[in-house]
């Protein structure tokens, strides 16, 4: 049984805790949840302040490496294309900055743009099949041969091609590549600047488009990557340029990367948006016009950051 002693130490242990509580309340443990709101305040502002100042640092350093890229290796593409004719052909979405960039360096490397010819996203429609495939077979001239297990889209850029490219330069615009031109202008799928070409060219550069938001799987690239393989085959050669997200997943180059058969004859560069990128386009045309073909840039380009003949050798 509990006795009254017990009741009493019970009692005083109670008023002991209250009363130690006031005095600390007073006393030293006054405003302690409010300091530490503060603290963390003053932690969290200076974080902030040198997040922003690596910030600054890196935008500075970004700036200087394509200044140096811009001022210091500007030139070293010059005279590389002397003589070719490029064609530079657009995908849809493809930013015109890059579109801008890539036909500056290839004049300054001594080529002739001889068109820019943007390919409408009502050509890659899934819907507008049905057009694409009897057009692509009312086009098709007597020298361009399809082969038996050839895609729709392999086709039509083997027309394409022939419209506007050769495999030997000094080709020009013959009444087949009218035809074939007006074909597909007039059908919505392509436009071109200027809209009358004299010259075919030899070489290729296709710029990619932005990647879609949201993100499509690499099949739904397979279309453009055919198309891209067509291309090729009725040229001297084809370079997919693109900028870094085009590399990553929902991108054109990572599909066209990801496609063995592609990969050994088209070319890619996945920084065409850097004046280094722009150069390596040109390079990588230089290269194709040899027969060979590589995959370039900082993301998941398996053969480095530019063909073997312009790097310089590890010691």
């Amino acid at each position: 049984m509990i006795d009254f002693r017990y009741h009493i130490v019970s009692i005083v242990a109670i008023f002991f805790a209250l009363g130690a509580g006031v005095v600390l309340g007073a006393g030293p443990l006054k405003g302690t949840g409010s300091d530490i709101i503060a603290n963390q305040a003053n932690i969290d502002r200076q974080n902030l302040v040198d997040a922003r100042a690596k910030n600054d640092e890196l935008q500075a350093l970004n700036k200087y490496h394509q200044d140096y890229e811009a001022k210091v290796t500007a030139g070293l593409a010059t005279g590389k294309l002397t003589d070719r004719k490029v064609a530079i052909i657009t995908m849809p979405n493809a930013d015109s900055s890059v579109v801008d960039g890539l036909d500056d360096e290839a004049q300054k490397a001594g080529a002739q743009v001889t068109v820019r010819a943007a390919l409408n996203a009502k050509l890659f429609d899934p819907g507008q099949r049905q057009l694409v495939e009897p057009l692509i077979t009312q086009l098709a001239t007597a020298d361009v041969d399809f082969p038996k297990d050839s895609t729709t889209y392999e086709r039509a850029g083997l027309i394409l091609a022939r419209g506007l490219a050769a495999k030997e330069g000094g080709k020009p615009v013959d009444a087949d590549s009218t035809r074939i031109l007006s074909g597909l202008t007039d059908a919505g799928l392509v436009s071109l600047k200027p809209a009358t070409i004299k010259d075919r060219s030899t070489l290729i550069v296709v710029v990619a488009g932005k990647p879609a938001d949201p993100p499509v799987t690499s099949s739904a690239y397979a279309d453009a990557v055919d198309f891209a393989k067509g291309l090729d085959a009725g040229s001297a050669g084809v370079v997919v340029a693109g900028t870094p997200d085009t590399a990553q997943d929902g991108g054109l180059l990572k599909a066209l990367r990801s496609d063995s058969d592609a990969t050994k004859i088209v070319s890619s560069v996945d920084v065409a948006d850097l004046p280094a990128g722009q150069m390596t386009v040109v390079f990588a045309l230089v290269e194709q016009a040899t027969g060979k073909a590589g995959q370039y840039g900082a993301f998941g380009a398996k053969d480095g950051i530019a063909p073997a003949a312009v790097q310089v050798k590890d010691n």
